[in-house]
């Protein structure tokens, strides 16, 4: 059986880029807490490298982004340190994503269930293929979602909604799932790369201190769910890139229809 690791990989074609694909073949990407572990090292060095603008989370091959969990570690756990341990891990990974001052995204194909769907829900963005189906399958084992699905569902959805849908461990298909709002755009499978391809090279056209002040301020809003910080930050942030060497940028390239060349200042 191969052990589940987290591919790293940089594109040459994409400086700027940072793929962090999930690779557990033998169990449709399942989370064990070597994988978990490798993946908050690799995001609290996404976090620190200024090279990287745009983070992609995804799953290797098409069958799954991931399917929550690996179940043969679950039986393994036994005593209330080993539960904590767990948790701790999932609660780690959630906040380095919201500290994350760059977009993350999730590109979804196949299966996201479980632990997968609950990472899915922290990110900036998702994007999913015409074959991926998402679930929060814990109460069929007696579980809650432990690592924030059942706080971030409902900020998606109505919460009547969300709790039928943990309730009953429900799946959606990518097409429900975007109609409902929790997923940005459905793409063909065989279209999915090229697709996100072009979504990301939109983002690296924008200001970076721009997209880093909207990420916080998303944080703000779906995170704290704090009006009033909110508040402070976009006047803080409203205030504050007017003084930048980008924001000086844009509107002469605006003015001189071109595309304008930022520098993160």
């Amino acid at each position: 059986m191969a052990e589940p690791k987290v591919n790293v990989i940089r594109r040459e074609d994409q400086p700027g880029v940072l793929y962090l694909e999930f690779d557990s073949p033998d169990n449709m990407n399942s989370f064990s807490s070597g994988l978990w572990l490798q993946f908050i090292t690799q995001l609290r060095a996404a976090r620190r490298d200024d090279s990287v603008r745009v983070v992609v989370l995804r799953g290797a091959g098409t069958e799954a982004f991931s399917s929550g969990l690996n179940i043969d570690e679950l039986q393994t756990l036994s005593t209330d340190d080993d539960y904590a341990y767990f948790y701790t891990l999932g609660l780690e990974i959630r906040e380095c994503i919201f500290a994350m001052e760059k977009p993350v995204i999730a590109a979804v194909k196949g299966f996201c269930l479980g632990g997968g769907l609950e990472l899915a829900l922290c990110c900036d963005l998702v994007y999913a293929a015409d074959n991926a189906r998402f679930g929060l399958p814990e109460m069929g084992i007696g579980l809650l979602p432990g690592c924030g699905g059942g706080i971030h569902l409902p900020q998606k959805l109505p919460v009547n909604r969300a709790f039928e849908m943990i309730l009953f461990s429900e799946q959606i298909t990518a097409e429900e799932a975007h109609e409902w709002g929790f997923v940005n755009k459905v793409f063909p499978l065989d279209e999915f790369d090229a697709k996100l391809d072009k979504i990301i090279a939109r983002i690296l056209r924008k200001a970076p201190c721009a997209v880093k002040a909207l990420k916080d301020l998303m944080r703000h809003t779906s995170v704290t769910v704090d009006e009033s910080a909110a508040l402070q930050a976009e006047r803080k942030y409203a205030v504050d890139l007017m003084h930048t060497e980008d924001f000086h940028e844009a509107v002469s390239a605006f003015l001189e229809k071109r595309y304008p060349v930022f520098k993160g200042k």
